[in-house]
């Protein structure tokens, strides 16, 4: 009887080890540049056996299209591993008027990537994630209690730390009601960036609004509108806020 016990907790653990953590969703944005309508963005997650995949598909709209018709298409691809959610790869398309731009980071080993826009490969550094996959990774982070996490982005040109830390519990009025939200911050005091993420406790932690404050003080911010199909259209609220370590 504890041989068997022992082999059902055996398959049990394995079984844990590679279901994934985060539950698929389709969910679309709002962008805005210094309180400005610009476009919307349609982001969806599928998963597959330890696999989680992040697809992104950002257009100009509004009058922002007629000056600049831009669309931008991203995956992200992450893998579900020692309960841990890891780098895989990631593309980056982008199609215009006047411009067409492409990219791809991928694992080449457990221990380096390569950045086909620098052309560079680079060590994996700890908990290391793409732009837009790390959005998964604070999803998973913030399900399993973690208030603080630091992440090492890889971007276009470069390689960049974000710390994120708990700000406050802060709720968002919404034509649905208020949510209640996790507003997690990163700030780096040397180039006066801030990043902002505001994530609904009641939808598994995912990110309702996005928010990235330069050191001009220009403004981009994400607002979710639907959610599995689901209207939410969040009010918007600018607030001004100061620097801070």
């Amino acid at each position: 009887m504890r041989y068997l016990i022992t082999i059902i907790f055996y398959f049990l653990l394995q079984s844990n080890t590679f279901a994934t953590p985060v539950k698929d969703f389709t969910a679309r944005y709002n962008l805005y540049h210094n309180e400005f309508y610009i476009g919307q963005s349609k982001k969806s997650l599928t998963t597959k056996n330890d696999f989680l995949t992040l697809s992104s598909i950002s257009k100009t709209a509004g009058v922002a299209a007629w000056f600049f018709d831009i669309t931008i298409t991203e995956t992200s691809k992450l893998q579900f591993k020692n309960n841990r959610l890891n780098f895989f790869s990631y593309s980056y398309d982008e199609k215009g008027k006047d411009k067409n731009e492409s990219f791809q980071l991928h694992l080449e080993q457990p221990q380096s990537f390569y950045n086909s826009h620098t052309k560079k490969r680079y060590p994996v550094a700890k908990n290391l994630h793409d732009i837009l996959g790390f959005t998964v990774a604070i999803i998973h982070d913030l399900q399993a209690g973690k208030r603080e996490i630091k992440y090492t982005i890889a971007e276009k040109s470069k390689v960049r730390i974000y710390t994120l830390k708990l700000i406050q519990k802060e709720k968002l009025a919404t034509n649905k009601g208020e949510i209640s939200t996790l507003k997690m911050e990163h700030y780096d005091p040397q180039t006066k960036t801030r990043f902002t993420l505001w994530c609904a406790e009641n939808m598994g932690f995912l990110p309702i609004r996005i928010r990235k404050i330069n050191y001009k003080g220009k403004v981009i911010l994400l607002n979710l509108t639907h959610f599995n199909q689901q209207a939410i259209d969040l009010i918007l609220d600018f607030e001004e806020e100061e620097e801070s370590d």
